[in-house]
């Protein structure tokens, strides 16, 4: 390896650890200041649960781990399929939180793309609201590599992610949107398109891979107060574009399914 080689290569690590310890600070302050990191509405989860119910079906007693868990949000929805959920998050005070949170799932404080958790130990791995959080290629390659590492054979990856393609998405959260807002957001975070998703899933391993963008994603809150004051036109809107054709290309989140096939 060249000297220029191994430069390019420690500038990249040391990037990519720059960007991690940010995210672990962003997260560790909102919850010692804010408490839970849950600002979708119930509707949305609704939503959510509804499509994962249909598109993973869980069954009692599987093996479930949500990486990047955050204060557990989603993962304690997860009881209600009677599935033995668990979730890692980098933030201390995060995986803090949603011990005391817990009503039956476990935590772990870890790095989902290097868990130290064994070969093929889940039927399910989730990724709520955190691949979007690993702004390049390399990164979301890492982190889908270690969720198919954690699969039992047959076993289903299910994630959600704000959509590139959706016009409510790209005017709150695209940097060249004239209504772009950096309000309760990292650094690190990025607008994820169906493309992407479905050739990193398919690069990872991953079989069966099925990405469309999904609506009715309603905000029970969202930190600049400008866009606050649109939030009941916005929630109006979700529901017109999860009724509409549209939904598939223009729906708020991407969601992902996919699978490791049995050997």
């Amino acid at each position: 390896m060249s000297k220029n080689t191994r430069k390019g290569s420690d500038d990249a690590e040391s990037a990519r650890r720059q960007r991690t310890q940010d995210e672990v600070a962003f997260f560790d302050e909102f919850v010692e200041k804010n408490g839970d990191y849950d600002v979708l509405s119930e509707v949305a989860y609704r939503r959510l649960e509804g499509v994962f119910a249909r598109w993973i079906k869980p069954r009692a007693g599987e093996r479930c781990i949500d990486l990047g868990c955050g204060t557990g949000a989603f993962t304690r929805r997860l009881n209600r399929f009677g599935v033995k959920a668990e979730g890692m998050d980098i933030s201390p005070a995060a995986v803090a939180f949603a011990s005391k949170a817990s009503a039956a799932e476990h935590y772990h404080v870890g790095d989902i793309t290097a868990s130290g958790l064994p070969d093929a130990s889940y039927d399910v791995v989730l990724y709520s609201g955190v691949l979007h959080h690993f702004p390049t290629q390399v990164d979301r390659a890492a982190v889908l590599r270690e969720g198919y590492r954690l699969l039992a054979p047959g076993g289903r990856l299910f994630a959600y992610d704000p959509n590139q393609h959706s016009p409510s998405m790209w005017l709150y959260r695209d940097p060249r949107s004239p209504l772009y807002s950096e309000a309760g957001k990292t650094d690190n975070e990025v607008l994820l398109s169906r493309a992407e998703l479905t050739g990193e899933l398919s690069s990872a391993g991953f079989r069966k891979v099925r990405v469309r963008g999904v609506s009715g994603i309603a905000y029970r809150y969202i930190e600049s107060a400008n866009a606050r004051r649109l939030l009941p036109l916005y929630n109006l809107y979700e529901q017109v574009v999860r009724w509409s054709p549209l939904e598939s290309r223009l729906g708020t989140f991407v969601v992902s399914v996919a699978h490791k096939l049995g050997t």
